[in-house]
């Protein structure tokens, strides 16, 4: 079937003048993902499932790309798809550096924002996006900006429109080279989203929200060659984090500081690749709140835009400090599978509580050129 639909638009490009290359692209993913909640902002869950993500690429010249294809995501112990949706992606490179997509996101890790802003469960959960994007890739400048349309608004019905715009950037401004084989990279990062629910032609009396996340910081980064199968790199990232809501009742905003140290082994033998990282980091939020972040950074609950419910009775003040440790290793094998294991620790240093959340995955990345 795959295989007569991609003649089938083959054919069609073929017939406009457009020479192309046509790709199966299969990616697959098994996942257990289970978050133990003791601080009182959410409730605690564990879901284990799968998903099937294929698609059929067409190259054209080099310069544009077609990806049609489908996500459905099984969880475990439900007799139906958690989530089935069709995915059409179109991509135009003017230029090596810049890229315009329409249609289904390019997403890397939901644009490489940190949990404070967007909560990593969103890649089980929430995981395709679909607007419109622009990528910039250079040596010192690299940056993501999209429109994610969450949900169209039908006129004249009892509901709310809902999408999010946002922007990550980062800069390099020092990259010397260092004697040894050491390499050290000072770089700016920074973000902007804004989440909005709301509507002209909605038909119910509900508020229209806004809300802001901004991110501004500074990383360093000493990466060291120890050996042809060795390397090692040590990040230093000291970002600080606002956040403002606006509705019509009620505005008020709040800020969060996050420096942390993280320590990333990579080991190469042969076709496969061990990947080991450490991350401590010290978390300060007074009255901070991201619509899509995990709750078990917030400090004021307003709207939240997650599927996790929070807890009806916080056991929190509106100022919290955290301190934050997680471990993962990965293993890959000839860039086709992966497994991996990940562990997030989280100590509450006022009310004396732990939240953990405990992460496995397999993931199968195949191509198969047909054309």
């Amino acid at each position: 079937m795959k295989k007569t639909i991609a003649i089938t638009l083959f054919v069609a490009l073929m017939s406009l003048g457009i020479e192309a290359q046509i790709v199966l692209d299969i990616n697959a993913e098994g996942f257990f993902h289970d978050a133990e909640y003791s601080t009182g902002l959410a409730k605690g869950y564990t879901v284990t499932g799968s998903r099937l993500s294929p698609s059929l690429v067409f190259d054209i010249h080099g310069r544009g790309e077609l990806r049609v294809g489908m996500n459905a995501t099984l969880f475990a112990g439900l007799d139906s798809l958690y989530s089935l949706r069709p995915a059409l992606t179109l991509v135009y490179r003017p230029a090596g550096w810049l890229s315009f997509v329409a249609g289904t996101l390019i997403d890397d890790n939901h644009h490489q924002l940190s949990a404070p802003v967007v909560d990593p469960s969103r890649h089980i959960f929430n995981y395709q996006e679909d607007g419109i994007q622009i990528l910039t890739n250079t040596a010192i400048w690299q940056s993501d900006t999209w429109l994610d349309w969450t949900h169209y608004l039908v006129p004249w019905t009892p509901d709310q429109e809902l999408f999010t715009m946002g922007s990550r950037h980062s800069l390099v401004l020092l990259h010397p080279s260092l004697p040894h084989s050491h390499q050290l990279i000072v770089s700016l990062p920074a973000h902007f989203i804004a989440s909005h629910r709301g509507g002209e032609v909605k038909t119910i009396d509900t508020n229209t929200v806004t809300t802001f996340n901004e991110k501004i910081g500074l990383r360093l980064s000493c990466s060291a060659t120890h050996s042809e199968k060795n390397e090692s790199t040590l990040f230093i990232d000291l970002p600080l984090f606002l956040y403002h809501l606006e509705d019509t009742e009620l505005d008020h905003g709040g800020y969060a500081f996050y420096p942390s140290l993280s320590l990333l082994f990579a080991h190469k033998a042969n076709e496969s690749t061990v990947k080991i990282n450490n991350c401590l980091g010290f978390w300060y939020g007074d009255h901070y709140f991201s619509a899509y972040g995990s709750p078990l950074f917030w400090s004021s609950n307003a709207y939240s835009l997650q599927h996790v419910p929070p807890s009806s009775s916080p056991a929190v003040d509106d100022v919290r400090s955290i301190l934050s440790y997680t471990f993962s290793i990965e293993h890959g094998f000839r860039n086709n599978i992966s497994a991996g294991l990940k562990v997030d620790a989280l100590h509450d240093l006022d009310i004396n509580k732990n939240d953990f959340i405990f992460s496995f995955f397999l993931i199968y990345n195949g191509q198969f050129r047909l054309k």
